[in-house]
């Protein structure tokens, strides 16, 4: 059997000249197997190593591709940076799509390791310069590139994060909850009211309170939202259905972690050049309240990222009126063309800058600093 890091590749055919297209298996650190694409430019080999990305998928289980709503994010950056020449590995979540074991007992950590397993795996290419392989992550695979970054022994040689959270999760469930609920124009005493019923859930949750506490808290906030949003009140067996639901989530191991990690000792640490991007738009990591952290943290950094916040853009980077998740399936646009070209040319060039591990090469010392440009971007999505 393979050992961690290594997997097996079968080539695809009728993929375009200018890259070839590999499925790929990649033995997961808890006996998982992840299942994935492997896209690899022409003209990469042994005597021409080039540099790699592995994509990491926001909360909940996804695919290789993170579609959503028939968009696939990930397939078109991963197109545009083999194109600029750069190979990259997206895999299915762990128990999803063609990958085994149980995502739904995973944690952020669990899903941290299936990254550093693909990461490991790419340094086991012949055709991949190991000192230049990076991740882009989005949403909760932006928070797990930021923990991979960590110096002084980060797991990769940079890192773009798309959308990262800068706040504990429990603190971006109430953003969330104030931002959606402030859109739909909720008077402001009641918003107040149905927020401090979910902060007390959160503070629940953190302090593993036992069931009966945590049901009597999902209730009250479970009634708070209610009458933000439903008039009359649904029947009460629906209620009680919706409150189990709410109680099997905060309950499992993955929601419970993410409660409570907090991202700003990580911040403090970043040891790899970084882009960093926000939508203007995004009301599930609002740049209003997690774009501060990195400002702030990013004084005592080693290295200090490059961060972008991009007009008018949700949190899948679509140009986007309001921002709202019911928006989502209607965009026609996949992903901003002009995101895609930023994260190309920021990972073009930030790898041709660092040193390289060509064969005919002498040894090289450690990467290099990146300039930070912590500004917004003035450039406008379409």
């Amino acid at each position: 059997m393979a050992s961690r890091g290594q997997g097996i590749d079968v080539a695809l055919s009728g993929q375009a000249a200018s890259e070839v297209s590999s499925e790929v298996v990649v033995d997961g650190p808890s006996g998982n197997k992840l299942a994935g694409t492997f896209l690899l430019p022409e003209g990469a080999s042994p005597t021409h190593r080039i540099p790699a990305v592995v994509f990491i998928t926001g909360s909940g289980l996804q695919d290789r591709d993170e579609t959503i709503f028939g968009h696939k994010p990930f397939h078109a950056i991963a197109t545009t940076l083999a194109q600029a020449g750069i190979a990259s590995i997206r895999c299915d979540d762990r128990g999803f799509g063609k990958s085994t074991g149980d995502g739904k007992l995973a944690t952020t950590f669990d899903f941290l390791e299936d990254a550093k397993a693909q990461v490991a795996w790419l340094r086991t290419r012949p055709e991949i310069d190991p000192k230049h392989i990076g991740v882009v992550g989005h949403s909760e695979g932006a928070l797990i590139g930021l923990l991979m970054s960590q110096a002084p022994d980060p797991a990769m040689n940079f890192a773009v994060l798309l959308a990262p959270p800068g706040i504990s999760g429990g603190e971006i469930l109430v953003g969330q909850s104030a931002d959606m609920f402030t859109k739909m124009k909720v008077p402001p005493i009641q918003l107040a009211f149905t927020l401090e019923k979910h902060r007390e859930l959160i503070d629940a949750v953190v302090a593993n309170a036992d069931e009966a506490t945590l049901t009597l808290a999902m209730r009250a906030l479970v009634d708070a939202q209610l009458d933000c949003v439903a008039k009359p009140k649904p029947p009460e067996a629906t209620i009680e259905s919706t409150v189990k639901q709410g109680l099997a989530q905060v309950s499992s191991p993955w929601m419970r972690t993410f409660i409570a990690l907090d991202p700003a000792p990580a911040i403090r640490h970043i040891g790899v050049p970084m882009l960093i991007l926000f939508g203007e738009r995004d009301v599930q990591v609002s740049p209003a309240r997690n774009l501060p952290p990195y400002q702030e943290g990013i004084f005592d950094c080693p290295l200090k990222p490059t961060i972008v916040i991009i007009p008018k853009a949700n949190h899948l980077f679509q140009p986007a009126r309001t921002g709202m998740p019911d928006e989502y399936a209607a965009i026609k646009v996949e992903i901003d063309p002009e995101v895609v070209k930023k994260i190309s040319d920021w990972v073009v060039s930030t790898t041709s800058s660092q040193p390289s591990s060509q064969p005919s090469s002498q040894p090289t010392g450690p990467t290099s600093a990146q300039p930070s440009v912590p500004a917004a971007s003035p450039k406008s999505s379409p």
